[in-house]
């Protein structure tokens, strides 16, 4: 009969030699997680994921127990010293890991979404009625109800408008808006949509030149627009002269991120943004930084996390 031999220190460091396998660490630290959720959070196959739970559970890092047919993972409460002892190593160590904010933030989705998918399982009557309003209505009824709450007579410019999905969202709860691309491929897209409103203009032209005079509009919008611009400064102090004094610009981009791939698959020239980029840039260009939020990440989303950042104009 043959008998195991215990893991040694060199499997145990062999086992921490993995920045993946430090993230997995510190999420199950927080709470015990299924193969499927620590894949979600860290945006992994879920085969990967299970990859790297593996050596972290030979070694005596993680526990795992199994409910039904999912087998559910944490930090194992009885590690023998040693491994212990690196655990606490990591454990002070592991908050400046790369992407840890946004382990964080999705952490917290999944979580939410656990408490959805349970509350939908056991069909309570708040899940019932969920279920039933959807049907009836549809899920988006909601934030589009909210948009009511914007001043009617705000004029809004829509920078890097696309195909017009911001544009056509808005215009039915404001005066006018006016969006404007450079390329007119995406213009002639977005003037053939079939929710287009009257009070829409297209206009074709760079962020960094817009063909609009000073103090023209309330709000201007950047919406997944900001991180393909190479001198955002820029294209932000050409948007605050056609927006009046006391009016806003709102930034909605990606969080701070490291898929340097996307610089040369999709031409973006910057990695996202923090919030000290955008209190910079806002400096650099006479701005206010009135609001950050760090928007929720969608747990089925594979891009980076999101924010929304409110300036203010202040001339």
């Amino acid at each position: 009969m043959t008998i195991a031999s215990p893991p040694t220190l060199l499997d145990s460091l062999s086992a921490l030699n993995d920045c993946v396998r430090l993230r997995v660490l510190r999420l199950v630290s927080k709470h015990e997680l299924s193969v499927g959720e620590v894949a979600d959070i860290l945006q992994l196959p879920q085969s990967t994921a299970s990859r790297h739970l593996k050596p972290l559970h030979e070694v005596g890092f993680v526990a795992r127990r199994t409910v039904g047919t999912t087998g559910l993972y944490r930090l194992c409460d009885t590690m023998p010293t040693e491994v212990a002892e690196l655990w606490n190593v990591v454990a002070t160590n592991c908050s400046d890991l790369p992407q840890a904010e946004e382990d964080a933030a999705r952490l917290i989705s999944v979580l939410a979404q656990r408490h959805t998918d349970s509350r939908h399982f056991f069909q309570t009557i708040g899940g019932d009625w969920e279920s039933m309003r959807n049907d009836l209505f549809g899920s988006a009824f909601t934030s589009n109800a909210l948009l009511c709450l914007l001043n009617p007579s705000l004029r809004v410019v829509d920078i890097g408008c696309g195909i017009g999905n911001v544009a056509s969202l808005i215009a039915p709860y404001v005066e006018h808006v006016t969006a404007i691309d450079r390329e007119s491929a995406m213009l002639d897209e977005a003037m053939q949509r079939p929710d287009l409103s009257l009070n829409i203009d297209f206009l074709e032209a760079d962020a960094m030149s817009l063909p609009l005079d000073d103090n023209n509009a309330d709000v201007a919008l950047f919406c997944l627009v900001l991180h393909h611009i190479e001198f955002p400064a820029d294209a932000l102090g050409e948007a605050a002269r056609v927006v009046k004094g006391g009016g806003r610009i709102l930034v909605i981009d990606m969080q701070e991120h490291q898929h340097h791939e996307y610089k040369h698959t999709m031409g973006h020239a910057h990695l996202g943004f923090s919030e000290v980029d955008i209190k910079s840039l806002c400096s650099q260009c006479g701005l206010s930084l009135r609001q950050y939020h760090r928007l929720r990440p969608y747990t089925g989303a594979r891009g980076p996390s999101l924010f929304a950042a409110v300036l203010g104009v202040n001339h």
